[in-house]
């Protein structure tokens, strides 16, 4: 049954040969759009990164969907969705993921978090863990002490910076990001990361998201990284070992800070993962979803 908080029907469409639904609805004061995938099984939140939108993830949602029902949205401010009102780092998008969850009443969920989208997952645990079944971060900074190179170390004082982010946050500079990030070229092509670039506002927010990061990164990631210790569902940590971004410790420090964790690295990949190696990742979430399910933890748990 269709949720009457939906305010647009639903539309249909094929992705490698898999059907998806889009549907936008109601969150609050917001409209976000979501990509549903799968018909049963137990349900999978996917939160893209920053250059993104929900689209990226079709490929590994692909996967999943064969016995996962999988939940794709557009943060605020990407895609489709509209532009956040107020906070809009990750306290706000996490407050909005609550939101999505609880109006689906689909919870509790698997919650999958690559880049920007892992501090996003991160709060949505602290905020109301009863929501997340396990929880997937993935190629991304919950630190409030992660180095800054060099370069983006100009974007952080005042009005300089602001003329600084405008250039290597343009439309021109992001697209340039996929020489440096993507190690597998001969998978994720230069076409399909414009892709990610083709919505004018998720260029704009991308660059206030990053400006924000580079300058409050201890005053915004500190409740982040207070809340890793607190975790105690299943978590896999995944990483990609020619990630240039984030290195490998990282990931490895990630993984150590939460009780239980799991990391699983990806072989001859980049940062974006979910698009450099579809089926790997896939691999790594059905990995979790399957021990955790074999828990029972999605007894009574609601359809999408």
């Amino acid at each position: 049954m269709e949720s009457p908080l939906l305010v647009a029907p639903p539309t249909r469409a094929s992705s490698g040969g898999q059907r998806f639904e889009t549907r936008r609805l109601s969150a609050g004061e917001h409209v976000v759009a979501f990509d549903i995938l799968g018909e049963s099984g137990p349900p999978v939140v996917l939160l893209h990164g920053i250059p993104g939108w929900r689209g990226m993830w079709r490929n590994v949602a692909r996967h999943l969907a064969k016995d996962c029902r999988v939940i794709a949205p557009d943060l605020l401010g990407f895609g489709e969705s509209s532009e956040p009102s107020g906070e809009f780092h990750a306290s706000g998008q996490a407050d909005m993921v609550v939101r999505l969850i609880r109006q689906l009443a689909c919870g509790p969920v698997h919650l999958v978090g690559f880049d920007f989208g892992g501090p996003i997952a991160a709060l949505v645990y602290r905020r109301a863990p009863e929501l997340v079944a396990s929880l997937v971060l993935a190629a991304t900074n919950v630190f409030t002490d992660t180095p800054i190179p060099g370069p983006l170390q100009l974007v952080r004082p005042p009005l300089v910076g602001d003329l600084v982010a405008r250039v290597l946050f343009s439309r021109v500079g992001l697209a340039m990001m996929w020489f440096a990030a993507v190690a597998r070229r001969d998978v994720f092509r230069f076409a399909q990361y414009r892709e990610m670039l083709r919505f004018p506002r998720g260029v704009v927010w991308t660059r206030r998201v990053f400006q924000s990061s580079l300058r409050h990164l201890p005053e915004l990631y500190a409740p982040v990284q207070a809340t890793l210790r607190t975790i105690q569902v299943p978590c896999t940590v995944i990483w990609g070992d020619r990630d240039p971004f984030f290195p490998i410790a990282i990931g490895e420090r990630t993984t150590a800070g939460i009780p239980g964790a799991t990391l699983v690295r990806i072989p001859g990949c980049g940062h974006f993962l979910p698009e450099e190696d579809p089926a790997a990742f896939a691999q790594a979430v059905e990995t979790l979803v399957g021990a955790t399910t074999g828990r029972e933890v999605f007894r009574g748990a609601g359809r999408v």
